[in-house]
């Protein structure tokens, strides 16, 4: 299982829309994904909006060793750090930011006790292992969710959605 630590900022308006990009000279208006390249703003390396609707709402996702950095953070001090590091990508000020912020929401996945993990991926050596966790037991009991996706979107929304479909084809077709 993948460890994932997602903080949600909802702010009073898009005040991102007003920011230039340095590198292509206009606004981000349009803005969808954001990704990090620095080591400075490692803990969060991937944000995303609400595009394409223009909703004042940022999430941020601290994949793997980024969430075992903010284990144990208390969810005040993981949002601190999530507005850091959005103000450092964006070039404002942290103050700037954080007097737009309306709410936030927190959610560590390996630390709830009915995940344990945001997503899963075989390790080496585990290919097939989708299709044998897929495998319907007796004919009655039938498996879905990305994990046992072998379409090639295991560890995904995609991946689970098609094993649902999979899984409520094969209670159809059971005999």
């Amino acid at each position: 299982m993948g460890k994932v630590i997602r903080v949600t900022l909802c702010f009073r308006e898009r005040f991102w829309q007003k920011i230039k990009s340095p590198e292509e000279n206009k606004t981000l208006s349009n803005l969808s994904f954001l990704f990090s390249h620095d080591s400075h703003d490692d803990l969060f390396p991937t944000w995303w909006t609400q595009m394409p609707e223009h909703i004042p709402i940022i999430t941020g996702w601290a994949p793997a060793k980024s969430a075992e950095s903010l284990a144990g953070m208390t969810e005040g001090r993981v949002i601190e750090k999530a507005l850091e590091a959005l103000s450092n990508l964006l070039h404002i000020g942290e103050p700037h930011v954080q007097s737009h912020l309306v709410a936030a929401y927190f959610h560590d996945w390996d630390s709830d006790p009915f995940s344990r993990g945001a997503y899963s991926y075989a390790k080496a050596g585990g290919e097939g292992c989708q299709q044998t966790l897929a495998a319907p037991i007796a004919n009655t009991l039938f498996f879905a969710g990305e994990h046992t996706d072998s379409s090639g979107h295991n560890g995904t929304v995609h991946g689970a959605i098609a094993s649902g479909k999979r899984a409520a084809q094969e209670i159809l077709e059971r005999k």
